[in-house]
């Protein structure tokens, strides 16, 4: 995890909430792909899970996010953990209860999707190459 990297000294350029905040950024970015995917569900859990646990908050007045670093870092720990565990203990009932509770999109996060594409953001940036582009 990036603040074990940055604690161990491996990480030393910018700032630890700018990684936070591109995580948290990275994530809203995923889902816009959609949410069914097995990558978009698993985006979705850690949207969810970092929701419940309050490590971001939403402004209800211009519908932005802004990261809670101490419940984030938390978040971090408890996924990874809540993840290991079913992984170690093998429990599919367990898995499938946990992607049905933390999979979907909620209502208000769709709307909040639905206003990127509404104000024309692009979901990826498609660059054209070539020599023919270039003029050679």
């Amino acid at each position: 995890m990036v603040q074990k990297l940055r604690d161990n000294g491996e990480i030393t350029d910018g700032e630890i909430m700018d990684d936070y905040v591109t995580f948290l950024a990275g994530i809203f970015r995923s889902i816009r792909f959609g949410a069914t995917s097995a990558h978009g569900r698993a985006n979705m859990i850690r949207f969810n899970f970092f929701e419940a646990a309050g490590a971001f908050s939403r402004d209800e007045a211009t519908g932005t996010y802004r990261v809670n670093r101490p419940q984030f870092e938390q978040a971090v720990r408890d996924l990874s953990n809540r993840i290991l565990t079913l992984q170690g203990n093998g429990d599919y009932a367990a898995v499938d209860a946990f992607v049905a509770e933390m999979g979907g999109i909620s209502p208000l996060l769709q709307a909040d999707i639905d206003r990127l594409a509404g104000a024309a953001i692009p979901v990826d940036i498609e660059f054209e190459m070539g020599a023919g582009l270039l003029g050679l």
